[in-house]
């Protein structure tokens, strides 16, 4: 499979040599600016193209958007009327009618693959975690929670970017919300309600020689209800003092589930830790670590396998269905928020 990536942040800096790992390969590269991506082409031993339109007429059978979400809606559509399989970044699009825009232009296209880059649904221990609870080993969930806390945007000489923009969906419910409600669903199932709290800590970063206002949020609160009956607690803070491990805590009626950075444990009611973090399937290059990035490296062989016809090696892979329900519960948290933090029915 022949993959053309749109961005040169992420894309260029994990996927390339992920995707390259894995035995795919690379064909092109096109970002904003294009000087800063014939640089990025220069070191990654790439084509650079010009604008993102020009990869849509290359050989490329698969075209990575890796762009702020302001831009993935235009340019998925456009990607899957070119007739290539797609795969966009989170979250979705800026809204719940962007991401159903995008949804009907995947059902158009079924022929076509359409995935949201939800690459942890591909790590061993996340997999390992949904078959001990899809086997019952813990019970029914009664309550679940979620924390992200890093320290990336407690600077404020951090510059302003798109991030800082809530009317780019910028904002650390949208960035890491998505994944963690995307999660949430795959282990747990559906949502039922929710109701948030989202804050912005720093309202001001600097961009060239002036301070501009911060309208998305750094921190964000969360509590849902799950369709099962249980319930779940999310927590992110890109302001916090220090980084603290990605943690996930799944409580059931006969057990619990513990997911902490790398490692996953499962414990009997009453009972002691028993760690059962399963050992890699694939190569990981040395250059490559963190959930994310090596995430990406396993998303990349179910790629590389698919297109040798194994076509259930990307059945875990979240679609632009999965995509619309996560964005239709990001956007509800925006309305709790707005409405001091009241439950949304979903």
């Amino acid at each position: 499979m022949k993959i053309a990536i749109i961005g040169t942040g992420w894309g260029a800096r994990v996927q390339v040599p992920a995707f390259r790992s894995a035995g795919l390969k690379i064909v092109g590269i096109a970002a904003q600016n294009y000087e800063k991506t014939q640089r990025e082409a220069a070191t990654l031993n790439v084509e650079a193209f010009e604008h993102w339109r020009d990869l849509l007429s290359s050989d490329a059978d698969l075209i990575s958007i890796v762009t702020p979400p302001g831009t993935h809606c235009e340019i998925s559509v456009a990607a899957l009327e070119a007739g290539k399989h797609v795969l966009c970044e989170k979250p979705t699009a800026l809204n719940v009618l962007e991401a159903q825009t995008m949804l009907e232009a995947a059902q158009a296209h079924p022929e076509q693959l359409s995935l949201i880059d939800h690459e942890l649904r591909f790590l061993p221990i996340f997999q390992m975690a949904r078959a001990l609870i899809n086997d019952g080993a813990i019970g029914q969930i009664r309550h679940v929670n979620s924390s992200v806390i890093f320290s990336s945007r407690a600077d404020p000489q951090r510059p302003w970017n798109w991030w800082s923009d809530k009317e780019q969906a910028g904002g650390a419910w949208g960035a890491i919300g998505s994944h963690q409600i995307d999660m949430l669903r795959w282990l747990c199932g559906d949502f039922s309600s929710i109701r948030a709290s989202l804050h912005t800590f720093v309202t001001e970063r600097p961009l060239d020689d002036q301070l501009l206002p911060v309208t998305s949020d750094d921190f964000a609160t969360a509590q849902v209800r799950l369709a099962n009956g249980g319930f779940a607690s999310i927590m992110i803070s890109g302001v916090a003092a220090l980084n603290e491990n990605d943690r996930m805590i799944i409580h059931g009626e006969h057990g619990a589930i513990k997911i902490e950075g790398a490692r996953l444990w499962h414990a009997e009611r009453d009972g002691e830790w028993q760690e059962r973090t399963p050992a890699h399937t694939v190569a990981i290059p040395s250059e490559i670590s963190g959930n994310f990035p090596v995430g990406t490296v396993y998303l990349g062989h179910a790629l590389k396998a698919y297109s040798r016809g194994q076509l259930d090696a990307l059945e875990q892979a979240a679609t632009f269905s999965d995509g619309l329900l996560t964005q239709s519960l990001l956007d509800a948290a925006h309305r709790s928020d707005e409405n001091d933090g009241g439950w949304i029915t979903i």
